[in-house]
């Protein structure tokens, strides 16, 4: 008789981390929108320096939300990886490992 099959632990455990790096990479996304929209008004600070550092804040912004992306593009290649179902066994082995890295 064959081992019963069992939803993938692994594969429900980079769900949930997907989800909460969707929600970090959200924050990351708009976490600079703010102080470069004030730049860009002009009333906050103006001149050559402050163009720069708008530039460069704008830079590291773009960079932030790249780096997030690329984080989310690597779960999701993991999760593809993983099949939705296991033996019980192996779900039983993968929960030993993953709780071996808390």
């Amino acid at each position: 008789m064959a081992e019963p099959m069992v939803p993938n632990p692994r594969r429900a455990e980079l769900q949930r981390l997907l989800a909460e790096v969707a929600d970090r990479a959200h924050e990351v996304r708009q976490a600079y929108q703010r102080a470069s929209s004030a730049m860009r008004s002009g009333k906050v600070w103006t001149g050559p320096t402050a163009a720069t550092w708008t530039t460069e804040l704008e830079d590291r912004h773009q960079r932030l939300g790249r780096l997030a992306q690329r984080v989310m593009d690597a779960i999701e290649e993991e999760l593809r990886r993983q099949p939705a179902m296991v033996t019980e066994s192996q779900a039983d082995t993968m929960r030993r490992e993953m709780a071996g890295r808390i």
